[in-house]
């Protein structure tokens, strides 16, 4: 153990705890230049995220504090336990800049696999943002710790992550296009309609693929369950969503829809989400459509929206081009990292 390490304090980070919650949230402002161009830390949604968890995952969020920097937050870790999973999943692994290097990261990651062993998960995963060939470079320090401590790349394909800048390039140069015959548009807010509940939870769950059964009951039941969750998790965030739908008119049936939601703290930022066609319904370029209609939706209401992020595994190339013509621009990629637990590689 190293001078760094030895006056660590590892302590639960907890939302009732006001003192720690600034001093982590000042932790995540220190640390925001980590991805250059990045969304600033929005303080309503990351304290949110302490009580509001994503559907079906219980969370471990911890911090680690210093002796001799006044006993102050240095580093924070955020554990994802997906029910009925093997993997726990670490969605934040955050050392100050100032004390990086220091053995402070292996701390955090050696409590994170003591954390996911005692709730029974064998593998801790995690993501690491790196550049794209030919794009903006990004730090190879992550990657470089994943490795160290006993992680490897997984054959997964990345997320290519994107970004969309209103002040050069606006996709609504030329309007929304005509919705093709037998299709309607509909749009709603941060919260799904009764009617729409369960098509956007089957629509999102199996990406467009599932059969529309009238009988499934349960899976009506579970899905709106999982609708009803997201949204719980949403409004607790303090975020905002816009959402738009076609609807095919002969069926009555909502055949696709997009989402882009956003935090209250960012008003220039927003978060393009899922945007999913039924396959029976492909081949009339809705997606486009939807993105478009939904984009000018959005700047109705939030006109002060200037830069769109989004993320797509790499192998939907589909999308990524749809994305592309819109002019959204490759940023960066995003690789998922596996380690076993108990495994921490050697220094």
């Amino acid at each position: 153990m190293n001078d760094s390490t030895r006056g660590l304090r590892f302590s639960p980070l907890a939302a009732d705890d006001e003192t720690t919650v600034r001093q982590w949230l000042t932790l995540l402002d220190d640390a925001a230049g980590d991805v250059p161009g990045a969304a600033p830390p929005c303080a309503a949604d990351m304290t949110g995220s302490l009580r509001f968890p994503p559907p079906a995952t219980k969370l471990e969020d911890w911090v680690v504090r210093h002796e001799g920097r006044g006993d102050r937050v240095v580093g924070a870790l955020r554990l994802a336990l997906p029910d009925g999973a093997d993997v726990a999943r670490v969605d934040q692994l955050l050392v100050h800049p100032e004390l990086r290097r220091r053995g402070i990261g292996r701390a955090l990651y050696g409590r994170a696999a003591e954390l996911a062993a005692g709730h029974g998960r064998s593998v801790l995963s995690g993501t690491v943002v790196e550049a794209l060939p030919g794009g903006p470079e990004r730090d190879t320090a992550p990657a470089a710790f994943a490795a160290a401590v006993g992680a490897r790349r997984a054959a997964a394909p990345a997320g290519v992550h994107q970004w969309l800048d209103l002040g050069v390039h606006d996709p609504l140069a030329s309007g929304v296009p005509d919705v093709p015959p037998g299709y309607g548009l509909v749009t709603w807010g941060t919260i799904t309609p009764d009617a729409y509940a369960v098509p956007v939870s089957m629509l999102e769950q199996s990406l467009g693929d599932e059969s529309f059964d009238e009988d499934a009951a349960a899976d009506r039941e579970v899905a709106t369950s999982y609708a009803r969750e997201f949204e719980t998790m949403r409004v607790g965030r303090g975020r905002k969503a816009y959402h738009t739908g076609v609807v095919h008119e002969a069926s009555g049936r909502l055949a696709g829809y997009t989402s882009v939601s956003k935090t209250t703290g960012n008003p220039a930022y927003a978060l393009q989400g899922m945007t999913v066609v039924h396959r029976a319904h492909r081949g009339h370029r809705l997606g486009t459509l939807l993105k478009l209609a939904n984009l000018a939706y959005v700047l109705r209401h939030e006109p002060a929206v200037r830069l769109i992020e989004t993320a797509n595994a790499e192998d939907n190339t589909a999308m990524i081009a749809v994305n592309a013509d819109l002019g959204f621009a490759p940023a960066d990629r995003w690789t998922t990292w596996t380690g076993l637990v108990g495994t921490t590689g050697s220094d």
